[in-house]
């Protein structure tokens, strides 16, 4: 039992150094694309994501944790300071539709802890239909899946399922109305 532990202990040891040089490189390398003009930024984004429709629009200062695990539509927009973190251990992925709008400081978490075991990750993908938009400083969170032509408002954080055509705000998100 005491080897176990200190063969569980080494392997969180390396897990963590390993993590922390991936996220150090990774920061890197979105740092050097922020200082890039906005036709080599894209060029960039584009290569590192799992798939990138055409006419995408990255802003200054957007973090994407595991690039190869979201992926874009057409004609999207993600403004400054939008931040992916999809869920490497459970390969849980970010996934936007076309026509998507994403104002500033908008945030993706498809993993998190489980609430009575706080060792384990519990994730789910994150799916954003076509002709969304998502106000400023929004936060989305894993398993949850935004319908088209929905409007999420500024401020509000998303926690499960939001039917098509609606409009939600608050935390916890609540529609409360549908779009005409």
């Amino acid at each position: 039992m005491q080897q176990l532990k200190k063969y569980m202990l080494a392997n969180q040891v390396r897990m963590r150094i390993f993590n922390q040089t991936f996220v150090y490189v990774i920061h890197l390398v979105q740092s050097f694309l922020n200082l890039m003009p906005p036709f080599i930024r894209n060029l960039g984004f584009k290569l590192m994501m799992a798939r990138c429709g055409k006419n995408v629009f990255f802003d200054y200062n957007i973090f994407v944790k595991f690039p190869w695990l979201v992926e874009v539509g057409n004609d999207v927009a993600i403004n400054r300071g939008v931040q992916f973190f999809p869920a490497y251990h459970g390969n849980h992925r970010i996934i936007l539709g076309s026509d998507v709008y994403l104002a500033p400081n908008v945030c993706f978490f498809a993993s998190g802890h489980d609430i009575n075991d706080l060792s384990q990750l519990v994730g789910g993908d994150i799916v954003i239909g076509d002709h969304v938009w998502i106000g400023a400083n929004a936060i989305v969170l894993a398993g949850v899946t935004i319908g088209a032509g929905s409007v999420i408002g500024a401020g509000s954080v998303v926690t499960k399922r939001i039917p098509p055509d609606s409009l939600a705000v608050g935390n916890p998100a609540h529609v409360i109305r549908t779009r005409e």
